[in-house]
């Protein structure tokens, strides 16, 4: 396991996601609430994991980038898909949009 560098929840606080400091990005959901089992609320389990960066070289800077994440953003939802932004460096060039994570419910 490596160290946690940002965290961010969804606007709804259903998805949070975290960033390492080893490029990784994990997406809890929260569990729903159960009348027979209190013990469980508010409890979050991992819902995906994703090598988000890997370190790289800028050669015009003479710069090494390391692949932690530095800040996670979620995304406005458009629909039931949920997207976020995850960046390991202060530019905006280094930020990569991963596909939408599939939500479903049994609604």
């Amino acid at each position: 396991a490596d160290i946690i560098s940002t965290v961010e929840f969804n606007h709804t606080g259903e998805l949070l996601a975290t960033g390492d400091k080893g490029g990784r990005v994990v997406i809890f959901q929260r569990e729903p609430e159960s009348k027979n089992e209190p013990y469980n609320q508010g409890e979050y389990n991992v819902y995906s994991t994703f090598q988000s960066h890997e370190p790289e070289f800028d050669y015009l800077k003479s710069l090494e980038i390391e692949e932690k994440i530095n800040k996670i953003k979620w995304l406005p939802q458009q629909n039931a898909a949920h997207s976020l932004l995850s960046t390991n460096a202060d530019l905006l060039p280094q930020s990569k949009l991963y596909p939408q994570i599939e939500m479903c419910s049994s609604h």
